[in-house]
């Protein structure tokens, strides 16, 4: 399509040499147009295929090109390159144009320049009669440019036929008084730094360096001038929005502006609706292998092993212990991008991991150093003939990240290869340090450690329980194809620090394999421990193949007759209607096979830990992307349709509310960063945006509303600024930012529980995800004590319910949301609970309940209980009431729980204790029996109340 363009581009379309697109100077016409240097690399490909990277489906050589000697080819079907060139001078005037031709098939294709961060052109291309055909735009490059922008060509083509591209050029287009005007241009613009109400600017001389006057500009009105090339502009508002630009005079003669920079002042952040949220943060764990330290023998995460001379292909067993000589990295803590001399943190940080490491294996090897980068050294190595054991001691010096070594002359290979951490010995599993920092946090998401994205076959093949990671395999890293740690992993870590877990499905699991791993978490977890459940990880996501597999099987399932899938389909916003292949209803019936699947999940795990542990033990959690609430409401309203009430097969839903800097400028100082973070995490939790969407749609369908992933963003994988996202990311603001975000915009608008993503990580191009970026010696950074301070970790509201008592977490719970009250600073835990506490208690949890717009307990008051002694007997009617009035929900099978007295319960309550008991809220002895008629003490009571709110909440 012809678009109109002013009357000077069409001039200097008209003037342009159509085929002199290779130009390799200035050149200018006789008309006073100035043409510049192709800003293309290879535009005409004459140079071969080095300028144009990461291409699907591309050729360039000699056949069919236009005018000289090559042209870039897609053969039929599709194909996509991209090339990145660096940044255009804002203000200024380009062409861009390229010929092409189909070839033996209909047109279809494009190709986009992309400028900065919202700006773009794209030349489609229509014509299909097999000639070369040109197609160009003049455009003026946007104002906010700098030399930070990213600036790139995307070609995408789609058809059946086969596609050549030739002579792409993009070139300045300027008159003589542009010229004059380059002479003096300063550039570059950015600030150094900001605060409520001051702003300083610097910016880049004039090429050439004349002596020139600069004018700032403040949202186009001058406000000062300047022989320098900084300028303080003092005197704004708080939270104040401005954009600034710069502009030299010389003389007559005024230049081109500089970039417009949009900047945001700082706005102080307000008070903390509220100091505590006890139980109400959980945290993600990072990939094995990373910054987290896990388990306390490193080997355990070694990668796989490849032959002595680094190549790949090694012989090995069955566990995959290699089987002739070979290498393997151990661990790799260097800073991205060390081994390519492009460190992105500006402070080089990584943890110190130095120190003698006891290596252990079965068989013979002479130790060697495969990367002279990361000098390591082999001390007191022995071999046992008897037990054909070597050992050795491994020193790594301070400062070395790498420990790569290769086993040579082993006479068959190594096995059992053990590389235990300094100060650990064989029978230590996790680390204290990986230990410690999971303290405070009640719930661990386990996503990453299950390597849950891009792990599973194409669809319609499944993943099968004996897929799965051993312990005894050579490494819980990738190994032959398999992925994800051993289960038995999981459940060590929830035993040893009494966790809650959640667990990440994987997509193609089969029936068998969620069967299979029911029975393991039923048989080897801690009775106490909950577990969510949640069907892969962001299903709705392309760049995983999880959605893939989703999407396909959904569009087989969903196109048989009489499908579920396919019936109460709603389209979403976001779903595009011209999508010939993927119509909304297919859209909608992918959705609609998540829900399904996570059904069917919950309700095997209910055949292994029987019928009421869904929903009490058992939480499925439906998980979805954070800013469509209306697909949300597809896959509820569907289950509804088809299943029934939702809140019988869900106990949450869950999304990622990220907040990040996005709106930052290229070249933005650290407090712009923060700044940027702030205003988009205020955004994203106004009343009418997704986040209350999301919790008022939980409300309403009586479920929880929780994240599976948030915390603050800055990656994404550009190195443009990466050095002040970073600095962000450590500053003591950003901890406030924390609080803020995960406070007062998700936990106090009544969101349920928010899993902080993640707990370790290395920061850099890729994200600066960790609350802490190094467990061993900086565990307490801004992020972590954030994190920490909302719990409560060091709190003791009470004197007498110190932090080792058995019911300290569910009084701190309790004290934050006003349930409990205490005597001169006591909590009296050991005084027996009477019948008007007990009464005062669950009226105020019911007026906490109601204060989170909850309308369950709208009408509920507590019987008088009189002032007797509470026993448990009495405790778990008045818990198991609550409970079904809060939830909706009822104990289908209470007769299923098994009391060795329940004849001394009386016949009225017996379902009560046996509800109370399936659900959690209290339990058996060791042996078995209930004790209905003894007395309830304070502590006791809490503990019960505490697990009460946490449904009803």
């Amino acid at each position: 399509m012809k678009k109109r363009i002013g009357a000077f581009a069409m001039a200097m379309m008209m003037l342009a040499p159509m085929n002199s697109f290779a130009a390799d100077a200035v050149v200018p016409s006789t008309d006073g147009v100035v043409y510049g240097n192709n800003l293309v690399p290879n535009g005409d490909f004459e140079s071969g295929a080095i300028d144009w990277p990461n291409w699907v489906n591309i050729n360039i050589g000699k056949e069919a090109p236009h005018g000289k000697e090559q042209a870039l080819k897609i053969p039929a079907g599709f194909g996509i390159t991209g090339l990145d060139f660096g940044a255009l001078e804002p203000n200024r005037t380009y062409r861009f144009g390229a010929w092409y031709k189909f070839v033996n098939g209909d047109a279809g294709g494009n190709l986009k320049l992309t400028l900065g961060k919202s700006f773009s052109k794209q030349l489609d291309f229509t014509e299909n009669d097999g000639e070369y055909h040109y197609v160009e735009t003049i455009f003026t490059a946007p104002s906010e440019l700098m030399p930070t922008s990213n600036s790139n060509l995307t070609l995408v083509k789609w058809s059946s036929a086969d596609f050549y591209l030739d002579d792409v050029v993009l070139e300045k287009v300027s008159s003589a008084e542009d010229v004059k005007k380059e002479a003096i241009a300063p550039a570059f613009l950015h600030a150094t730094d900001n605060s409520e109400t001051a702003v300083d600017l610097v910016w880049e001389k004039p090429k050439g360096n004349p002596a020139v006057k600069y004018t700032v500009y403040q949202d186009d009105k001058a406000v000062g001038d300047t022989a320098n090339t900084s300028f303080t502009v003092e005197g704004l508002e708080a939270g104040g929005v401005y954009n600034f630009k710069v502009v030299a005079a010389k003389g007559d003669q005024t230049s081109f502006a500089t970039n417009t920079l949009n900047l945001h002042t700082v706005t102080p952040l307000p008070a903390l609706t509220k100091e505590l949220y006890p139980g109400q943060i959980g945290v993600g764990l990072e990939g094995l292998g990373g910054r987290g330290y896990e388990f306390a023998d490193a080997a355990k995460t070694l990668r796989q092993w490849v032959k002595a001379d680094g190549s790949e292909g090694v012989k090995a067993d069955a566990n995959g212990w290699p089987t002739e000589d070979a290498a393997t990295v151990f661990f790799d803590h260097r800073p991205v991008a060390a081994w390519l001399n492009d460190i992105d943190d500006p402070t080089k940080q990584f943890p110190d991991i130095s120190g003698v490491y006891k290596l252990s294996f079965k068989g013979q090897a002479v130790l060697g150093n495969m990367d002279a980068s990361s000098p390591f050294k082999v001390e007191n190595q022995k071999y046992d003939k008897k037990s054909n054991t070597t050992t050795a001691d491994i020193v790594l010096a301070k400062g070395s990240g790498l420990l790569y070594m290769t086993f040579t002359k082993t006479n068959g290979g190594v096995s059992d290869v053990k590389l235990m951490r300094p100060g650990y010995s064989a029978g230590d599993t996790f680390t204290k340090e990986f230990l410690q920092a999971l303290q405070p946090f009640g719930t661990l998401r386990f996503m990453d450690w299950l390597s849950t994205n891009n792990n599973n076959p194409a669809y319609p093949a499944v993943t099968e329980w004996s897929d799965r990671k051993l312990t005894t395999d050579a490494t819980q890293l990738l190994q032959d194809g398999t992925h994800g740690v051993a289960w038995e992993y999981i459940i060590a870590l929830a035993n040893q620090t009494g966790k809650d877990i959640w667990i990440n499905i994987p997509v193609a699991a089969s029936d068998d394999y969620v069967k299979s791993l029911a029975s393991l978490l039923k048989a080897k977890l801690n009775p106490g421990i909950k577990i969510y459940v949640e069907y892969s990880n962001e299903v709705w996501n392309d760049l995983f193949t999880q959605q893939a597999y989703n999407k396909a099987a959904a569009i087989a399932e969903g196109a048989k007759e009489g499908s579920a899938l396919s019936k109460h389909t709603m389209q979403s916003y976001f779903d595009d209607p011209n999508d010939g292949d993927y119509t909304p209803q297919k859209r909608s019936w992918t959705r609609h096979r998540i829900a399904q699947r996570l059904i069917e999940i919950g309700q095997q795990f209910q055949t292994v830990f029987g019928e009421d542990a869904l929903n009490t033990r058992v939480r499925p959690v439906l998980s979805w992307f954070a800013i469509i609430p209306d697909q949300y409401e597809d896959m509820l309203n569907w289950v509804s349709q088809t299943y029934g009430d939702p809140k019988n097969y869900f106990y949450a839903i869950a999304s990622a509310p990220y907040f990040n800097s996005s709106a930052a400028s290229d070249a933005a100082s650290t407090t712009e960063v923060l700044t940027a973070m702030q205003e988009d995490s205020k955004r994203f939790s106004s009343p009418d945006e997704t986040k209350q969407e999301l919790i008022g749609l939980a409300d309403q369908y009586g479920l929880k509303s929780y994240t599976y992933e948030g915390g603050p963003d800055s990656g994404g994988g550009s190195t443009i600024n990466v050095e002040n996202r970073i600095a962000a990311h450590r500053s003591e603001r950003m901890g406030d930012l924390v609080k803020y975000d995960v406070g007062n915009n998700f936990l106090d608008q009544n969101g349920d529980m928010f899993m902080y993503f993640t707990l370790t990580s290395g920061y850099n191009r890729y994200g600066m995800w960790g609350a802490s970026e190094d467990i061993l010696d900086n565990l307490d950074t801004p992020k972590y004590e954030a994190l920490t301070s909302l719990l409560g970790t060091d709190v003791q509201p009470f004197s007498d319910v110190a932090k080792s008592h058995f019911a300290y977490e569910a009084v701190k719970s309790l004290y934050a949301a006003h349930i409990v009250t205490g005597e001169n600073g006591n909590f009296l835990p050991k005084r027996l609970l009477t019948g008007g506490e007990l009464e005062g208690m669950l009226n105020r949890l019911a007026t906490y309940v109601q204060s989170r717009s909850v309308t369950a307990l709208a009408e509920y008051k507590a019987a008088d209980l009189g002032d007797g002694a509470v026993t448990r007997e009495q405790l778990a009617v008045q818990l198991v009431q609550v409970y079904e009035a809060g939830t909706g929900r009822k104990v289908k099978h209470p007769e299923a729980v098994a009391l060795k007295d329940a004849k001394q319960v009386t016949a009225k309550a017996l379902p009560a204790v046996e509800a109370a008991i399936a659900t959690g809220l209290l339990s058996a002895d060791g042996g078995g029996k209930f004790k209905p008629q003894a007395k309830v003490t304070r502590a006791e009571a809490a503990v019960a109340l505490a697990r009460l709110l946490e449904y009803v909440r």
